[in-house]
């Protein structure tokens, strides 16, 4: 199928109109983010079984129609892996698309591997092995050459007869509502809001920081993000963690101090010493009872880790049995959080305490045991 190449309004109305009806339609985006702090989105891809067109965003900036195929509730638009799609239209646009299906997602609960990629995906679905000649192309370079256009294309046009596959095979499967929740979840606007209060999690080393520390080290994460938006750089470009964590282990209470720490170059500590040292003194002006704190994190007992070795095995044969990745219905992580705290496991809730966490659970109370043979492990009543 051909597709139009979209570098105006008026086109892009032309073609919204045309594929509103539409039962579904496939997207994918391009876009760059190596110097920016917002991702560049450079080109927006759609299709449906009638249409198929390649947007380029970096044209025109009245995407209105597009806006409202984003938000029409009777055409699903269909993702893989949507996560990194979904953040920077959301970011662009203030819209999360919905309804969506993640390809990626129902592949996980019918048997493919945990986290598929595309181009694996279509392999096993078309039998079509997709050319990844232009994975590292300048997408915001113009003009794009056409098979750098062809191949944008590709993670649409066979994104369609993928899409059609699952939805069979999660229907004869009766799978379907296996995945009802979390697609239901995408498309909900604060799963892609910043809180900035909790960047220190993710902060390398932040687990080696207690007391004052984590909060010097949170407040100076969200003056990086504050500085990073305001002026569209990577956040590593203004203070890297490594900085961060050693400040706020060190607390320098002098611009010589600040110097002396090993990632403090001259120019960092001339543009930034006074708001480094004031961000320190704030945090001790703080009450401790608001500093952050870590997640209480309850160790098991060597019979609760042993007790999580024999549902480990347990879940591993269930997942056989039903023909899906273990990786999709349990980690070890959900096997001790099952353990320890019933109610928050991803395996007390849904499909996955359907298939696994019920028998698990029962092995837990004594009602179930297992047996281990030459074909496995299985669980039997207990006695």
């Amino acid at each position: 199928m051909d597709y139009t190449y979209i570098d105006s309004h008026q086109k892009l109305a032309d073609f919204c109109t045309s594929i509103e009806t539409a039962d579904y339609c496939a997207i994918d985006t391009e876009f760059v983010r190596e110097k920016t702090y917002y991702p560049v989105l450079a080109l927006i891809q759609i299709a449906t079984e009638q249409h198929m067109a390649c947007v380029d965003p970096l044209a025109f900036d009245d995407f209105e129609p597009f806006k409202k195929i984003l938000q029409n509730p009777d055409l699903i638009k269909v993702f893989h892996s949507s996560s990194q799609d979904l953040e920077i239209l959301f970011q662009n646009y203030n819209q999360i698309p919905a309804p969506v299906f993640d390809t990626q997602l129902a592949a996980a609960v019918l048997g493919y591997n945990h986290q598929i990629s595309y181009a694996d995906l279509v392999q096993q679905v078309t039998e079509v092995q997709l050319d990844k000649k232009y994975t590292r192309a300048n997408w915001v370079h113009r003009p794009l050459t056409e098979g750098e256009l062809d191949y944008a294309m590709d993670d649409v046009r066979y994104l369609m007869p993928v899409y059609r596959h699952l939805k069979a095979e999660l229907e004869i499967k009766s799978r379907a509502s296996w995945i009802e929740k979390e697609l239901q979840a995408m498309s909900v606007e604060s799963n892609y809001q910043l809180d900035t209060t909790q960047l220190w999690k993710k902060l390398k080393g932040a687990q080696k920081l207690k007391g004052v520390q984590l909060q010097i080290a949170s407040l100076l994460c969200q003056w990086r993000e504050q500085l990073a938006q305001k002026k569209n750089l990577p956040k590593r470009w203004v203070i890297k963690d490594e900085l961060i964590f050693d400040i706020a282990r060190l607390k320098p209470d002098s611009a010589s101090e600040l110097a002396s720490i090993r990632d403090a170059s001259e120019r960092f500590v001339e543009q930034h010493a006074k708001t480094v040292l004031d961000t320190i003194a704030r945090a001790h002006t703080i009450d401790a009872s608001e500093w952050p704190k870590h997640d209480k994190l309850k160790i098991l007992s060597s019979g609760q880790q042993s007790i999580g070795d024999c549902l480990m095995a347990l879940c591993r044969e269930i997942a056989e049995d039903n023909n899906i990745a273990l990786a999709t219905l349990a980690t070890r992580k959900d096997i001790d959080s099952l353990i320890v705290n019933r109610k928050n496991s991803p395996l007390s809730q849904g499909w996955r305490f359907e298939m696994a966490g019920e028998n698990l659970l029962n092995f837990i109370h004594g009602q179930t045991g297992i047996i281990a043979s030459d074909n496995g492990i299985k669980s039997i009543v207990a006695p």
